[in-house]
């Protein structure tokens, strides 16, 4: 019985809980059903709301239509507006290419004329400042001679040459000239040449330019320059041989002074020349004699008190040279290598100035024509003038004496000299080795230490030359 008591309690509670089971299924089928009819309702009311929107823009599509016909008459409106800009642009550029067409023969012959002008005024004002400048430099040089020659300081006065350079170099044009004489007072280069010319014609008086001191002087190179005994003793003899044994050189092409300043004797092909090349100085100072050394008995020296003492001409003799073994016409060389030095002529400080002198062949230049400005290729500098300004004149040798028999009045003096100053801080006396004999090394030998002694090929008497000696013709200027 309680088995079967159980077996329907189980059966009851299985049909309980499918009856359960059941009611949970229709709950859920309901719920869902619910879901189903919410999100319908919420669809049907999105569809509603668009169907108002499309209602909305279908009201509003007259309305769009209208401003769409009113743009598209803008559109037709602004590309009529466009053609006719256009049109009328190239409507321009047609009229300017017709234009350009008319003026472009003219603007091109002027512009031919313009270029013309142009070249043509260029090259005479390079013509004009080519030809100035040439003439300023010839003033220039006009003014560097006027104050070598007064010697003036730049402070003594208005007339002093050191004034007239800066303003030469400031000049622009020619000035006046009436009858080829420069005219003063209107400015250009005319001006500093009237007043160079009015101050020396007034100064040649007061400086004694038109009334010089002439002197004739002779100086020894071995008791006066060397300080070497006089001739006849042992002691001084060996010096003096040995003083020029010093100054002799293997070549005088090796010597700066023989290129530049001296007119060579034979060509450098030809070889090596030996000779004798003696450098001193010379002063014009109280005191002292013509070497710079302090004044001595037998020295002999030019006047201090004359502000410059200048070289009418030059001779050279040597002393015991008879002319026995050697040549009797040697022939020499004496350079002015250093500065010329000169003093004040006013005042009494004594102040000197130094010149490097440039012994220049100035080419004289032609008078210039019409018909050279016109030229084309006419240039000043060149066609103008008939050398080089840079050429240098150089110095030839001249004849050295001897005094056996000889009087000063039968020498012949060199003159290329002429105007340079007697002081000058560096000479050079230069003696071929070749003027003596054509052997110049035994020629050299011979002036030096005498002659060979009979039967010996290198022993010789020392009976050379005993001094060299300098004459100079002089005209010096006192100043004020």
């Amino acid at each position: 019985g309680g088995a079967v008591t159980a077996t329907i309690l189980n059966s009851v509670g299985a049909g309980l809980e499918g009856a359960s089971a059941g009611v949970e299924a229709a709950k859920e089928i309901e719920s869902l059903k619910t879901d189903l009819a919410i999100e319908a309702l919420g669809i049907q009311l999105d569809l509603i709301e668009r169907l108002k929107s499309i209602e909305q823009l279908m009201r509003d599509e007259s309305d769009y239509r209208v401003e769409i016909f009113q743009k598209r008459l803008d559109l037709d409106a602004s590309v009529g507006e466009f053609r006719r800009v256009l049109a009328e642009g190239e409507r321009l550029l047609e009229e300017r290419v017709i234009q350009r067409q008319k003026v472009a023969g003219p603007i091109q012959a002027l512009r031919y004329q313009d270029i013309a002008f142009r070249n043509f005024r260029n090259d005479a004002l390079q013509k004009y400042r080519a030809s100035f400048d040439l003439a300023a430099q010839y003033v220039y040089l006009a003014a560097r001679t006027y104050d070598y020659e007064t010697n003036l300081l730049g402070g003594d006065s208005a007339s002093a040459g050191q004034t007239f350079l800066t303003d030469i170099v400031r000049q622009r044009s020619l000035g006046q000239f009436i009858g080829g004489t420069p005219i003063n007072g209107v400015g250009g280069l005319s001006d500093p040449m009237a007043r160079m010319s009015q101050n020396f014609a007034v100064l040649k008086g007061q400086f004694g330019f038109n009334n010089p001191q002439v002197e004739t002087g002779r100086f020894s190179l071995r008791t006066e320059l060397f300080r070497i005994l006089a001739a006849g003793n042992a002691d001084g003899d060996d010096a003096w041989r040995g003083t020029l044994q010093k100054m002799r050189v293997a070549d005088l092409w090796s010597v700066p002074e023989f290129r530049r300043f001296c007119r060579p004797f034979a060509p450098e092909a030809s070889g090596a020349q030996p000779g004798l090349v003696i450098p001193f100085n010379t002063e014009v100072t109280f005191g002292l004699n013509f070497f710079g050394w302090p004044l001595a008995g037998g020295d002999s020296s030019y006047d201090s008190s004359n502000f410059a003492t200048k070289i009418r001409s030059v001779g050279v003799w040597f002393e015991n040279y008879n002319g026995h073994g050697l040549s009797a016409t040697p022939r020499v060389y004496l350079v002015p290598a250093g500065q010329d030095v000169m003093r004040s002529p006013t005042g009494n400080s004594l102040a000197t100035r130094e010149f490097t002198v440039v012994d220049q062949a100035l080419p004289v230049p032609f008078p210039i024509g019409q018909a050279d400005l016109t030229d084309p290729n006419y240039i000043p500098d060149i066609s103008s003038l008939d050398g080089d300004m840079a050429t240098l004149r150089r110095f030839n040798r001249f004849r050295a004496y001897h005094d056996g028999g000889f009087t000063v009045s039968e020498m012949t003096t060199d003159s290329r000299l002429i105007g340079r100053s007697v002081w000058n801080t560096r000479w050079l006396l230069i003696i071929p080795g070749g003027t003596f004999l054509n052997d110049p090394n035994s020629g050299l030998d011979t002036f030096i230490r005498g002659a060979l002694v009979p039967g010996s090929s290198t022993e010789r008497d020392g009976n050379g030359v005993r001094d060299i000696k300098l004459f100079f013709q002089t005209y010096a200027y006192p100043g004020l």
